[in-house]
């Protein structure tokens, strides 16, 4: 074990200052994937289906366990768990980079299998996911890909692009094609920046609505996006539309407006479809919400964790549909 310790201190600290340099853009390469150590355990669990001679210790780095989406997630990967002692190890980074690679080496330590992490900088994880491999860990990136794709043996995320566009179509027939936009972004994680990019390509099938300010938040929640929002409105006479990247963001803006008294007049969208975002589309505070499914992205985790011990090859790449929720369908 302390050999471990010492294998992870020290990948980590020689990818430390390289963390947030370049990275290579995520590639395909077939979906063949390596053996690991973990992998070569002798184990005769079929994905998911039978017991292993061993229990199945499972890390979770979770991001933000506040958010009801993550909440989902893990309730999720512990319904898939398919032995009665296999177990996962959950932590929460609360939103801090290096307690999420504190998090991490810390599974390594207690002997994890398999990790599964949504990274909160997805080209500053590499650290992180250089020691898992040094300890000959496989790693499952969920929610957000990560700039170093060949560092994790699968990813399983929404389809992020579509859902910036969805929002996009739901805030320009809402707008009725013109008006003028500001977004809340948070462009250090691969998945919100998908949103983004998908947000604004589709706006521009739309040249009468301007996107006017753009700026990232600290930290996706809404006691960081409502000061943000604060100073869009204090800068902007007019605002009609707003684009957050998630609802717990939407949250923020929201109060921001309502403090203005200037919602009734701004229409708002975001991504989760959470149960909280539903409720904003039903007071009429929110306009839509492209929908994921945490569900779905938790229990493919797991069948996906079965199938890597196992020995069995798994696809680099699965993407999970995402819908959009409006008040028409938001009590279907």
């Amino acid at each position: 074990m302390r050999k471990v310790t010492a294998i992870v201190l020290s990948v980590i600290m020689a990818f430390s200052l390289s963390a947030c340099s370049s990275a290579e853009k995520e590639t395909t390469s077939g979906g063949s994937t390596e053996t690991t150590g973990a992998q070569a355990k002798e184990t005769t669990r079929a994905a998911g289906t039978e017991t292993s001679a061993k229990p199945i210790k499972i890390g979770v780095s979770a991001p933000d366990l506040t958010n009801v989406f993550f909440i989902q997630i893990k309730d999720a990967m512990q319904a898939a768990l398919t032995g009665p002692d296999d177990e996962l190890i959950i932590q929460d980074a609360g939103g801090d980079q290096n307690k999420q690679m504190n998090d991490v080496a810390d599974m390594i330590n207690q002997g994890v299998d398999v990790i599964c992490i949504s990274a909160i900088n997805s080209e500053g994880v590499r650290a992180t996911l250089e020691a898992c491999k040094e300890a000959g860990i496989p790693v499952i990136a969920f929610n957000t890909a990560v700039k170093n794709p060949e560092l994790v043996q699968c990813t399983v995320v929404s389809d992020n692009k579509e859902a910036g566009k969805l929002c996009a179509t739901a805030l320009a027939e809402a707008l009725g094609g013109k008006g003028k936009v500001v977004e809340i972004t948070y462009s250090i994680t691969e998945v919100c920046y998908d949103r983004q990019i998908g947000f604004e390509e589709e706006l521009k099938n739309y040249p009468d609505i301007e996107i006017i300010q753009t700026r990232d938040v600290e930290k996706p929640k809404s006691d960081y996006s409502q000061p943000i929002m604060v100073d869009f409105i204090n800068a902007n006479p007019v605002i009609d539309g707003v684009f957050t990247i998630n609802d717990p963001t939407a949250r923020g803006a929201i109060a921001a407006l309502k403090e203005a008294g200037r919602l009734e007049h701004t229409k708002v969208v975001s991504i989760d479809g959470s149960d909280e975002g539903k409720g904003f589309i039903r007071s009429g505070e929110m306009v839509a919400s492209a929908a994921q499914d945490p569900a779905g992205i938790g229990t493919t985790c797991i069948e996906t964790a079965y199938r890597l011990l196992s020995g069995k090859t798994v696809e680099e790449k699965v993407v999970v549909p995402m819908s959009i929720i409006t008040k028409e369908n938001v009590d279907q």
